[in-house]
């Protein structure tokens, strides 16, 4: 048996994984020495529909080495540089409207207009991963824009550089700085940057009822039923947030970690791949905090996860430490091994607060699967 025969063997495992306990379908695609060599298909997008080849997958933070992407052509273009502070671009950023309130540390906030560019993609600039309960009300339907007002004045929770926390605050103010650098829409320059370049036409923000027979309805979602429903309802998508709101394939997704792989599609420069997958976080300790997940040290790059020492990994065992990924809540996962040429895309749509991916260990049986495939 030829390692492409063995690879393809290896991807039957997400054909256990349709079922009550798992998901009800899931689609892979690797990617191996600058192309794709395989992917697969199991279960349905939503009752009476396979999952095919094409079908768009709601990615949510898998989202986020996109948008880091995206901000990575600034710097190489010289229009920013990662060490800049924020507030030069983003002045509201610069003092929460709530450094009076009570349980607020005034000292804390005037750390803020200190905050790089460089933090907010590595997660390190001390904002909370979301918006408190109370800042908004989710029925009231805020557009994306009323959402980033509200992120760009939550107070810091730590002093910037100290942890690692894990924030979809940071990159919403991120999506603002984009739009205040080029003058258009984030998803505009995200289309001419990074999805036209890399021939990326099964990924998309904002889509439209004409694609409702291609998308996969994520389950276990939050408000079901009602017409905010996460990922499925119309609200949703259009909100296209800059932290979690694309659709895509796995083939599409597995490209663009491609391109950050020898022999991939070229996107960036070789630095702007090194730094972008090597740890940024300086060895802080942090974590996920509504995965429940802490790490010391967390390794982190600019918009992807570094695997590093990292142990009970979704990646598995038998990647290597340089492995760099991520992972979205609504049940989807895409890495890449450098030294092993290598890259992944697994989707399933069923959100991981039900821990399907992880009990049993589904994501990371599969990751050694196939690097022993391969070697």
């Amino acid at each position: 048996m030829n390692e492409l025969q063995r690879i393809k063997r290896a991807l039957t495992l997400i054909d256990g994984w349709i079922g009550p306990q798992g998901v009800n379908g899931v689609a892979a695609a690797v990617w191996r020495r600058g192309e794709l060599v395989a992917n697969r298909e199991a279960g349905e997008a939503f009752p009476g529909t396979p999952v095919e080849s094409d079908t768009l997958f709601a990615l949510a933070s898998v989202t986020k080495p996109v948008t880091a992407a995206v901000v990575m052509t600034l710097v190489e273009e010289g229009l920013i540089a990662l060490d800049e502070s924020v507030v030069r671009f983003v002045p509201e950023f610069g003092s929460s409207h709530e450094a009076t309130s009570e349980g607020v540390n005034p000292d804390l906030e005037r750390l803020r207009r200190h905050i790089t560019i460089r933090q907010l993609l590595a997660h390190t600039a001390g904002l909370p991963e979301d918006m408190a309960v109370g800042k908004l009300r989710y029925v009231e339907k805020n557009d994306l824009a009323t959402m980033t007002d509200v992120m760009c004045r939550l107070p810091l929770r730590v002093a910037p550089g100290s942890e690692h926390l894990y924030s979809n605050t940071g990159f919403a103010v991120l999506g603002r700085l984009v739009e205040r650098v080029t003058g258009n829409d984030f998803w505009t320059e995200a289309q001419e940057r990074v999805l036209d370049p890399l021939g990326m036409t099964n990924t998309v923000a904002r889509p439209g009822p004409y694609l409702d027979r291609r998308i996969a309805r994520v389950t276990d979602a939050t408000h079901t039923g009602t017409d905010i429903e996460s990922y499925n309802s119309e609200y949703w998508r259009g909100l296209a947030l800059p932290w979690g709101g694309l659709y895509g394939s796995a083939s599409d997704l597995v490209r663009f970690a491609g391109s950050f792989m020898p022999g991939g599609p070229k996107l960036l420069s070789r630095a702007g791949v090194e730094i972008m997958t090597s740890d940024q976080v300086g060895g802080v300790p942090g974590g996920v905090q509504s995965m429940k997940v802490t790490w010391n040290p967390a390794h982190w790059g600019l918009g992807w996860e570094v695997k590093g020492s990292k142990r009970r990994h979704w990646t598995g065992e038998l990647t290597s430490p340089r492995t760099f990924c991520h992972f979205g809540a609504a049940g989807t996962l895409f890495w890449a091994d450098p030294e092993r040429d290598v890259a992944l895309a697994v989707f399933g749509n069923r959100a991981t607060i039900h821990l399907w991916p992880f009990i049993p260990g589904r994501w990371s049986r599969l990751s050694n699967a196939l690097i022993a495939a391969m070697d």
